[in-house]
């Protein structure tokens, strides 16, 4: 018992130090990937295990960045999104089967025929053929959607489904499609009758009690972190615009690294059995439904560990969380540059603490 409290006491003296260390790291890793600011948070179920931040909300400025700030999470919009089409379907207003014709019956007649079987489930697994459209040229080819977000978010669903499929529907393949996460929210608003960003608002801010927003984080509050892009190999400071309305439920939404953990506690707590807002059924629905990508998340064995996780990408933004099931562990990496070493420092500093925490 001697020996059990003096462990014991090494580690909680040494767990100040661990915490600094990583602190060093990620700053190490954010001037190494010439990063402007960065933020990090490994957590459990139940608690923060250690949380931090480094850099400056604005390149070549002094302003340093906070764990109070808030990021652009770019497509890990998506999981969200998933996560509200978990709670509509334990409410009973969609179940995973239905098909797109059968929920959006304007579709007939309008689109390609191939699409109208598709089900809700195939659109947010990313097996529905699809399209990206995660690319501005993409987007710009697109006609200029008018109406009320519902409107416009239907009218791009029609849009898109009257391409070829870029796979084969429902194939072993995936590919990530803002036009399916897309055309899956536009089924939601029709079931609820409800814009995706009230629904957002009803089912995960409200019982979370976390404050989930939409759009660049500094649209609404110029002492918000801005997100950079490389241009012609120079970092600069994105300008800041609206979204297209119609693709807002894929790509949009933006909260701070602290809201963003108990978002991802509430999955882990389901996935132990422990009261949460999504019920396990559901989380593991979301997490681990399909082999390599579910909804809204990439699953895979790491040394013999389910690890469930996901890159989020925007053009000046960078994000990559994680959960490792049977440790009961989350890991959020956020940082505010969207370039190719925006998304490296996110994953570099990521796998090293999943490194660290997950040991086997």
């Amino acid at each position: 018992m001697k020996k059990l409290c003096c462990l014991v006491l090494l580690v909680v003296c040494c767990l100040p130090v661990l915490s600094q260390t990583f602190s060093l790291m990620a700053d190490s890793i954010r001037k190494y990937r010439g990063v402007p600011g960065l933020v990090y948070a490994v957590f459990d179920a139940d608690k923060v295990i250690d949380i931090g931040a480094t850099g400056v909300r604005e390149f070549r400025k002094k302003d340093s960045i906070r764990i109070t700030d808030r990021f652009y999470i770019g497509t890990n919009s998506t999981a969200f999104t998933t996560y509200l089409a978990a709670r509509l379907a334990e409410q009973g207003k969609i179940v995973w089967s239905a098909p797109i014709v059968k929920v959006l019956p304007e579709v007939n007649g309008k689109t390609m025929k191939l699409y109208h079987t598709v089900t809700f489930r195939q659109l947010l697994s990313q097996r529905a053929g699809i399209r990206p459209y995660t690319e501005q040229h993409d987007l710009k080819s697109l006609p200029l959607f008018t109406g009320s977000r519902t409107e416009q978010r239907k009218a791009f669903a029609i849009q898109v489904m009257k391409q070829p499929p870029l796979l084969i529907v429902d194939s072993s393949q995936t590919v990530y499609s803002v036009g399916g996460t897309v055309t899956a929210a536009a089924m939601m608003e029709k079931v609820t009758a409800r814009a995706w960003e009230d629904l957002v608002t009803q089912y995960i801010g409200k019982p979370l009690n976390i404050a989930i927003k939409f759009g660049l984080p500094r649209l609404t509050d110029s002492l918000q972190p801005s997100g950079h892009l490389d241009v012609n190999g120079m970092l600069q400071p994105e300008r800041v615009s609206p979204t297209m309305a119609a693709i807002v439920p894929a790509i949009d939404i933006n909260i701070s690294l602290k809201d963003y953990v108990i978002f991802m506690q509430d999955m882990l707590k389901a996935l132990q059995h422990k009261k949460s807002n999504v019920s396990t059924g559901g989380a593991t629905q979301l997490l681990s439904s399909f082999p390599g990508q579910s909804m809204g998340w990439e699953n895979e064995v790491w040394k013999n560990l389910h690890m469930l996780h996901s890159l989020g990408k925007s053009a000046s933004f960078s994000s990559y969380t994680m959960i490792i099931k049977e440790k009961n562990i989350g890991i959020i990496v956020l940082c505010n540059s969207g370039t190719v070493s925006g998304k490296s420092a996110v994953l570099n500093f990521g796998r090293m603490l999943r490194d660290y925490y997950c040991q086997p």
